[in-house]
């Protein structure tokens, strides 16, 4: 086997690679920015358990956070908006994930394919 044959197949199997990644992206739903946390929260009023025993503290409250203009900005979420949020923000995340493996099987692909180039312009 020489070195076209050998290089079209490591493109077929990066070709196959990246059409399995791109389909994964194509059932992913809804997607959205920043993050979604919960919080135990201490009130300050005297004599509330929360400000001495961690386990008493208030909550969760669950808040989604973002980053506006450099500024993180917060806001607290109710049950159903932190279930799809908390489901949308996973997507995005799933969406940077696949996203990193597609640049790095890009690189991988760019050399191959430099070199199929160099060789053909070699004649």
């Amino acid at each position: 086997m020489d070195h076209n044959d050998k290089d079209a197949q490591i493109l077929d199997q990066y070709k196959s690679q990246h059409k399995g990644l791109a389909a994964r992206l194509g059932h992913i739903g809804f997607i959205w920015g920043g993050s979604v946390q919960s919080q135990r929260t201490k009130c300050g009023k005297p004599g509330c358990a929360c400000s001495q025993d961690p386990q008493a503290r208030h909550g969760p409250y669950v808040y989604w956070t973002s980053k506006k203009k450099g500024r993180t900005v917060a806001r607290l979420l109710h049950p159903p908006e932190a279930e799809i949020l908390t489901e949308w923000v996973g997507n995005r995340r799933e969406v940077d994930r696949i996203l990193e493996e597609m640049k790095k099987l890009s690189q991988k692909a760019y050399k191959v394919m430099l070199r199929v180039r160099l060789r053909e312009m070699k004649g």
